[in-house]
């Protein structure tokens, strides 16, 4: 059976934040090009739509169409139109609300509207939260996590909580009882398989939590990957197993020669 490959972007592709890639990243996937093997890169990068991260990837010398990423940017307009939710406060980046605007959403600074977004964002303030927790609790608006991230390692490495964990703060606080959506992974798997002829698919990820368990009840194999925010021991702490670990790149590559026969 073919092997098919869901690759994780940051801590796998990239080393940080600015989407600089690891150094063995390009000849990564030139080598799969060359063998022919499927592959999507799944990210739940939530600052710009793929074609923004596309961009960014090839002026860092990882060559990437946009056609082969898939992000929750770039589903939440749809889903966003499915609710018939139109003004929009958005916790999130500049060229998040700008791919929002362009899509037709009004994006406004204030808490009467019809849902929060929450995507990551590095400028969050005591005024963002205050207008996002009053627009749930007193203009009773949906809450839409772009993504449901827990925790994501900065450039300097240390760490910050992820828009789920946003999102599940102002739940909390509101007493919100709808059940949050999932945009992104694993659910965005599904989408990207979709989009892939039928094999054998590994998800390569270096995230336990949101991306590998929900793999493994996928049925998918688990590759882990030890390059990005959680080392080795956080297996133990996590109780996972994966069905393959490697510390770079070029390792998975080797790999692949062996299960490909090349």
């Amino acid at each position: 059976m073919a092997v098919v490959l869901l690759l994780d972007m940051d801590g796998v592709l990239t080393r940080d934040k600015e989407l600089n890639p690891f150094p063995d990243a390009a000849d990564f996937l030139t080598f799969l090009r060359s063998q022919g093997v499927p592959f999507k890169i799944v990210s739940n990068n939530s600052t710009r739509p793929p074609r923004l991260i596309a961009r960014a990837l090839k002026e860092k010398g990882l060559p990437v169409e946009e056609d082969e990423l898939i992000s929750p940017v770039a589903v939440l307009p749809k889903y966003l139109k499915s609710r018939g939710l139109k003004r929009l406060f958005v916790i999130g980046t500049e060229q998040l609300k700008s791919f929002l605007k362009e899509e037709g959403f009004e994006v406004v600074d204030d808490h009467r509207v019809d849902a929060v977004v929450v995507g990551q964002d590095k400028t969050i303030d005591f005024k963002k939260v205050k207008t996002a927790t009053s627009a749930l609790y007193l203009s009773k608006a949906e809450l839409v996590p772009v993504n449901l991230s827990r925790l994501v390692k900065d450039s300097d490495g240390l760490y910050f909580p992820g828009a789920g964990s946003w999102a599940k703060m102002l739940a909390y606080a509101t007493g919100y009882e709808k059940e949050l959506p999932n945009l992104g992974k694993p659910e965005l798997l599904k989408l990207a398989l979709k989009e892939l002829p039928e094999g054998e698919a590994y998800m390569v990820s270096d995230d336990l939590y949101t991306d590998l368990k929900g793999a493994k009840e996928m049925g998918l194999k688990t590759v882990f990957m030890t390059t990005g925010k959680y080392p080795p021991e956080e297996l133990e702490r996590a109780g996972f197993r994966p069905d393959f670990v490697f510390n770079s790149l070029t390792e998975l590559k080797e790999a692949l020669r062996r299960w490909l026969g090349s």
